[in-house]
């Protein structure tokens, strides 16, 4: 949708705060998939520091929270985001992982 252009133009706290407003961490996980097929269609693309905010708030809290294998929907929204956001998205979630050994 034409109305995610937004998300080029805010500054990280404002995007943190418009995550928030959404309650995307918590968002239902088809939700999220639909989200993120949406963020591939979005151009331009987004910058390195939106993607790594829009990583943590979408990802972080569920990867973290893992207590088994992840559900399809997670990982269809992972791999989208990741097909075209590889960098933030390591530099975000991976770099987590790796610190909160036994979680995730």
């Amino acid at each position: 949708p034409p109305e995610l252009s937004i998300l080029n133009n805010c500054s990280p706290s404002q995007l943190e705060g418009l995550c928030s407003f959404l309650q995307l961490s918590t968002c239902p996980e088809p939700s999220l998939v639909r989200f993120c097929g949406w963020l591939l269609a979005l151009t331009p693309d987004l910058s390195y520091t939106s993607a790594a905010i829009l990583a943590e708030q979408l990802f972080l809290r569920r990867v973290l929270s893992l207590t088994q294998p992840p559900s399809r929907h997670l990982m269809a929204a992972l791999t989208s985001f990741c097909s075209k956001y590889s960098h933030p998205f390591c530099r975000v979630l991976v770099a987590a992982v790796l610190q909160e050994p036994g979680e995730g």
